[in-house]
């Protein structure tokens, strides 16, 4: 399957004339066919930026998903173009449905809400989003009533994504501290989300030091095995931990684990030797197609390296 550029410029143009389904599957399948080589990036994002107006909450998560993977395959230095990327895709949808929900407002356009918000403030880098989030928290520790209960998770994330060593400990003693349940698990796996390396190389050792329950562990280190700041650091905490996982954590987390090795683009070699040498007890042909995945994404980067700098500028 391969979009002209005068077939994506019509859809653009009777986007409208489609059925939600149908823009759900018109992105998922245009982006299958960009990862495989058949669709050109360069025809792919000009389409996300003709759906700004989308207003499906389905839609809208099978558009971001294709800009958190190419978050994850960038180059540093390219990332700042993708985060202008995503702003000018999500930002008028965002002020559209403003922070706060309005009388009678469906349960999906308030998920709707967290969702977009939540992606200016990470992918997008958003310092104005970051700061209107600094204030909803702190309104919303005041009076966890007076905050969307759906905007609370984005707000936590965004919070995190920003934060610095203050925000770690208070997001840790939140964790600790917890009264719910999923209230313990948002404030864990936010402290995979910080993006300053001495933080989160606290965070790598609570998955072993007994800080963290051990059928939560996993996940929290596959979490940091995609924070583009610290994966590297994570996978060679794997590596020198791994006998130690494997006798401390649950047989059927560490495949789950082990999916974030998608995001090793640089050591993809490596990646696939250490398995061949430490095979898990269950789940080896989950990891096998893991390490397919990381396969495809080297290639993708390979083939759209050359241009992708170009392709976010335009």
């Amino acid at each position: 399957m391969r979009y002209a550029p005068d077939l994506l410029a019509v859809l653009g143009r009777n986007l409208g004339e489609l059925k939600a389904v149908e823009r759900y599957g018109l992105v998922s399948d245009s982006w299958a066919a960009t990862v495989a080589g058949m669709m050109p990036l360069a025809e792919f994002l000009p389409m996300l930026r003709a759906m700004r107006g989308e207003t499906d909450l389905n839609v809208w998560r099978a558009m971001l998903s294709p800009l958190g993977y190419l978050d994850m395959i960038l180059k540093e230095s390219e990332r700042p173009r993708l985060a202008a990327a995503v702003r000018e895709i999500v930002s008028d949808a965002a002020a559209r449905l403003g922070w706060d929900p309005r009388p009678g407002e469906d349960e999906l356009v308030r998920q709707l809400r967290g969702t977009l918000w939540g992606s200016l403030g990470t992918l997008g880098d958003d310092g104005e989003v970051q700061g209107r989030a600094a204030e909803i928290y702190a309104r919303y520790l005041k009076d966890p009533a007076a905050v969307d209960r759906d905007l609370v998770p984005p707000v936590i994330g965004v919070l995190a994504y920003a934060g610095d060593r203050a925000r770690y400990e208070e997001f840790k003693q939140h964790f600790k501290s917890a009264r719910t349940p999923q209230e313990e698990q948002r404030y864990l796996f936010s402290l995979a989300s910080f993006r300053r390396i001495e933080l989160l190389r606290a965070t790598m050792e609570m998955t072993l030091n007994g800080e963290v329950r051990t059928q939560n562990a996993p996940y929290l280190m596959h979490s940091l095995l995609l924070n583009n700041i610290c994966r590297y650091e994570a996978w060679d905490f794997v590596k020198k931990h791994w006998e130690e996982m494997i006798r401390k954590f649950p047989d059927a987390a560490l495949p789950r684990m082990c999916e974030a090795v998608v995001g090793l683009l640089e050591r993809e070699s490596e990646v696939h030797e250490f398995f061949q040498a430490h095979r898990v007890r269950l789940g080896g042909k989950i990891i096998d197609q893991h390490l397919e995945r990381l396969r495809v994404a080297v290639a993708f980067r390979r083939r759209e390296d050359a241009n992708l700098a170009a392709i976010l500028r335009e």
